[in-house]
């Protein structure tokens, strides 16, 4: 007769002898292998645009597709899932993809950014992810070396998006600003509200940092853009000399290097005199440009951002990495520790003789659970070199500039701005018909509506002055001007199909 012990020891034993199978090296091994050649079919169909380059079907339709392999009831095939998931995505990796500003992230950064997942490393606290950690204070001190800090003086911090790293700056120049806000709330300041300045075409995260930091929407005071769509400083002067009689008290002011719309570069240098001049924080949102660092050709357009107290540097757009993977840095390196004051010896002892907590990310960031985010970043450069991530960079640039030069030299289409770094935004021109600014922009956001249905390319848009006006960001370096082309002839043909040609630009 079997006990109860005896049947609990078998159950037990089956159990830990299935459950062992998944976290078998050998098992590791065939999924690897499995995921390889996914991954190997993946970046070739794209490299030889085959397919579309966006998802075709609704959303509805893809739920109900993952919600059916959950409830299969049974054991699915890996490769099955994994091809499942890459063929019903973006596909960054065709050279036909011109959309949002999301770089086909270098396989290599990408395979690194699997072992921080694989082995889980939570990079908050050092002893959780030695080298994790380690390899991001490696990072941070050579991208401080690139915005030309002094090594010493300067602190950065990784983070999980330019959204938080641009919130806890400018919660950090709050608290330094308001000193006892954090504990006791943000009140008035000799009756003011508490504000922040920024361009009118910087991202909308700043808007929303105010919300969550109880300054408030409306106490976002967005100075006009010049023709070059910049920060204009002459109305930002006048802004800050009447701002006490408006009631306001403008602690900040944030530069962009560059805006989302069109890729501007806010004049860094003028930002950082006046910021001086009216004791501000200087914050540089510098999600997408601040890596034109690495470029000696192109890093002028970064001129002043050494004299910034802040800046938000992602590197998941133009150094080519996976998401999430972005820095924060302070000129000043005590000012890292303002935006949080929290009190967690279970994680964090900042009376530790051994000195660990200088070590410690948590104190410094939203994330208690962080992960190991700049191995990616780490791993190509170490195994590529700076010289690689620079050629990425100005793969990029010359190629924005050929279309550029392309769109000038065709008379049915008209580019908005000259771009200042891969991003270029532009619109059809029709020969004949209507004389109308808006119909001009519905005919315009009709080509991309339809452009993007059909599935071969993928283009973004947005409205400057209220008309649309088409919008790519150029990103892979494997587009080329053949591409170009194709793109110019592709919007052509919907425009005719659309329209019969019964447009024509607004007369000026």
């Amino acid at each position: 007769m079997t006990t109860r012990g005896e049947t609990y020891t078998t159950t037990f034993m089956k159990r830990s002898h299935d459950i062992k199978k998944y976290f078998s090296p050998a098992e590791t091994q065939r999924l690897v292998s499995e995921l390889g050649n996914c991954l190997e079919r993946y970046y070739r169909e794209c490299q030889e645009q085959k397919g579309r380059t966006v998802p075709e079907l609704t959303p509805e339709t893809y739920i109900r597709m993952a919600g059916e392999a959950l409830n299969s009831g049974k054991e699915s095939d890996f490769a099955t899932l994994a091809s499942m998931a890459l063929a019903n995505g973006h596909h960054l990796h065709d050279p036909r993809y011109m959309g949002h500003q999301v770089p086909p992230a270098v396989p290599a950064a990408a395979l690194f950014d699997v072992l921080g997942r694989a082995a889980n490393q939570g990079a908050a606290v050092f002893e959780m992810a030695p080298f994790g950690t380690s390899a991001e204070r490696a990072v941070v001190h050579e991208l401080g070396k690139l915005i030309g800090w002094e090594p010493g003086k300067f602190a950065g911090i990784g983070t999980h998006g330019g959204t938080l790293a641009n919130v806890t700056a400018l919660l950090a120049a709050r608290n330094i600003r308001y000193g006892n806000s954090w504990k006791s709330g943000l009140g008035m300041d000799g009756g003011l509200k508490p504000a922040i300045m920024t361009s009118a075409d910087s991202h909308y995260c700043i808007a929303r940092a105010c919300g969550i930091l109880g300054i408030g929407t409306s106490q976002l005071v967005k100075v006009p853009v010049d023709a070059r769509r910049r920060m204009d400083l002459n109305k930002a002067g006048e802004i800050l000399a009447t701002a006490r009689e408006r009631g306001l008290d403008i602690f900040a002011i944030v530069g962009s290097a560059c805006t989302t719309p069109t890729g501007s570069f806010d004049d860094l240098a003028g930002i950082a005199a006046l910021a001086r001049k009216h004791s501000l924080w200087f914050h540089v949102d510098g999600a997408h440009g601040a890596s034109f660092l690495f470029s000696d050709k192109h890093k002028h357009l970064l001129a002043g951002i050494n004299q910034a107290d802040s800046i938000a540097w992602d590197a998941h757009k133009m150094l080519f990495v996976p998401a999430l993977s972005t820095y924060l840095f302070y000129r000043d390196a005590r000012h890292s520790w303002q935006a949080f004051a929290q009190d967690a010896p279970y994680l964090f002892d900042p009376d530790d003789p051994s000195g660990m907590a200088e070590f410690d990310g948590g104190l410094r960031t939203f994330e208690c659970t962080k992960g190991a985010l700049s191995l990616g970043l780490w791993g190509i450069w170490s195994l590529y070199g700076k010289d690689f991530i620079a050629s990425l960079i100005e793969r990029a640039m010359d190629t924005t500039l050929a279309f550029r030069d392309l769109i000038e030299q065709s008379p049915d289409f008209q580019a908005a701005h000259d771009p200042q770094c891969n991003i270029l935004c532009f619109r059809y021109l029709p020969e004949e018909g209507v004389v109308d600014a808006d119909a001009l922009s519905q005919l315009n956001q009709s080509i991309r509506n339809r452009l993007v249905a059909e599935g071969n390319w993928y283009i973004t848009g947005t409205r400057l002055d209220g008309q649309y006006w088409l919008r790519v960001t150029i990103i892979n370096p494997l587009t080329g001007t053949t591409h170009l082309h194709g793109l110019l002839e592709a919007i052509r043909n919907l425009a005719t199909v659309h329209s019969g040609n019964n447009f024509r630009p607004p007369v000026t």
